[in-house]
């Protein structure tokens, strides 16, 4: 077994048990939500919700520091011998530790203002919203000390142990929404107190699991501050390209409400509701994908990074056009099952919005190898420009009395132009040929797509009023005969066929 090989090998299956957990843990999610809003009622549910959401601003923060201290043990790994992970590990134990006392600080004194002060909550309830508040300080606070463990565990590529946990979180859970009804107390500080052992249970597992397994999962006092300066300086501008993200999706809500009705943000809302639910499934692909590029950087092996890179292009976009496909020919079709009363405007802001997120898992794979090189200042600050300057552009053409759509057609404009300073500053950072990307990830991604459509439009025209569900499946075997014959190389399909049979 040649070394590629290998490699490949380990993502697919990495990948699998990362999408059996989406699967599992989506699917539990949505029934959980269900049955608690059925218990708590809509008032106390909305109450959790609320209170919640205020510390849940501070675990931005937390998913910053998270990705840096994944890149940083990577790296030391991807070093071999000569790479000391346990010194990134102890660095991001004192690292979290300063920020809990933080967020401990603005909870106790900001937060704590704001929810008895500025939130609308009803008198009678206003304890049991301040136990819930506590509550959840409380697990987020644990959370956030055992993110060493967890970047560890995906670090070395444990996806497995990743995988079984958030099962057990969601089963837990779950668990925990089936036996609230017979529990004869204020359900609102039950569901809080057992939320927090929930959370407590698989945080603590994570921890033995390292402590068990891992070697280098212990603290030691080390006297680094220029790493410490490094992993602070990396979070701060991976933080600033997700805080670009969040205002973009944010601000151009915000503008639909003042040219339009609630009824189009309910439009707005669903699509990315859509949207967010399969990106998931590419991003799972890329928390596999992620270790090995920084593990190769780490050992001088650029050129093997960037193939993985180009392959991780490819197949990130194939997973998702897999399951987009058959979502953009029957959208109206497949919002009306799902919905009843499909908002207007809907459909035509779901499909956007979808080839917006076809375009943008390209350049992850990017991002990701500019990241194992820790340089990614000028990336960031470029591409988080770009991304906000479309909610002013917006702003105009709305004010010229366009439609609500003309939002995402700018923002579908602004990331397809982005790929241009993408690819120039990896090529400056890292070494990339613009040509063979274009060679290897684009043209094969763009053929591949223009043959999908064509396949699925003549292949299924006359099949959706006789049989909807027929009609998405020959669509799913055909956009899939598309991807393994057009999109695939012979070496590819063979690995393919290699694991199917196996």
């Amino acid at each position: 077994m040649t070394t590629a090989t290998g490699k490949n090998k380990r993502i697919a299956k990495n990948t699998f048990f990362l999408y059996c957990r989406q699967i599992i843990t989506m699917a539990v999610s949505l029934y959980t939500v269900r049955v608690v809003l059925d218990v708590l009622g809509t008032e106390d549910y909305g109450i959790y919700n609320v209170v919640g959401g205020i510390v849940a601003l501070f675990s931005f923060l937390g998913g910053t520091m998270a990705s840096a201290t994944q890149r940083f043990l990577s790296f030391e790994m991807g070093k071999g011998e000569s790479g000391i992970p346990q010194k990134v590990f102890s660095v991001s134990v004192y690292i979290y530790l300063l920020l809990v006392g933080i967020i401990l600080l603005l909870s106790e004194t900001v937060g704590l203002w704001f929810v008895n002060n500025r939130l609308t909550i009803p008198e009678a309830r206003l304890e049991a919203a301040n136990f819930v508040y506590q509550s959840t300080i409380l697990s987020f606070t644990v959370t956030l000390l055992c993110i060493p463990y967890n970047a560890s565990v995906i670090a070395m590529e444990r996806m497995n142990v990743f995988a079984y946990s958030g099962i057990v979180d969601a089963l837990l859970k779950l668990g925990i929404a089936v036996g609230l009804p017979f529990i004869a107390a204020d359900h609102l500080k039950v569901y809080a107190v057992l939320m927090f052992f929930a959370v407590v249970s698989v945080q603590l597992y994570y921890l033995w699991y390292c402590r068990r397994y891992f070697g280098f999962c212990r603290y030691k006092s080390y006297k680094e501050p220029v790493l410490f300066r490094n992993m602070l300086s990396f979070a701060g501008w991976n933080m600033i390209g997700a805080l670009a993200n969040i205002l973009r999706g944010q601000g151009l809500n915000i503008l639909i409400n003042l040219f339009f009705s609630p009824m189009i943000n309910a439009a707005y809302g669903i699509a990315m509701q859509v949207n967010n639910a399969l990106t998931n499934f590419t991003n799972n692909f890329y928390t596999a994908v992620r270790p090995q590029l920084v593990k190769l950087y780490a050992g001088g092996k650029g050129e093997e990074m960037l193939e993985l890179g180009y392959r991780s292009s490819r197949f990130a976009f194939y997973l998702m056009l897999v399951i987009s496909m058959p979502i953009l020919a029957n959208t109206q079709e497949i919002l009306g099952v799902w919905l009843k009363v499909v908002p207007n405007y809907s459909v035509v802001f779901l499909r956007i919005v979808i080839v917006s997120s076809l375009v943008e898992v390209l350049s992850v794979p990017l991002v990701n190898m500019l990241q194992a090189s820790g340089q990614i200042k000028t990336y960031q600050l470029t591409v988080s420009v770009m991304y906000l300057s479309g909610i002013p552009i917006s702003y105009v053409f709305l004010y010229w009395g366009y439609k609500p759509e003309v939002t995402l057609w700018v923002n579908l404009l602004l990331v397809m132009l982005s790929m241009f300073p993408r690819l120039y500053i990896c090529k400056k950072v890292i070494g990339l040929s613009v040509g063979q990307y274009i060679q290897k990830v684009m043209t094969r991604t763009c053929l591949c797509s223009g043959i999908t459509v064509l396949l699925c439009y003549f292949g299924t025209q006359n099949l959706l009023s006789a049989n909807f569900l027929l009609t998405l499946f020959i669509q799913l075997i055909l956009t899939g005969f598309a991807i393994l014959f057009i999109g695939m190389n012979q070496s590819e399909r063979h690995s393919i066929y290699k694991q199917i049979i196996k």
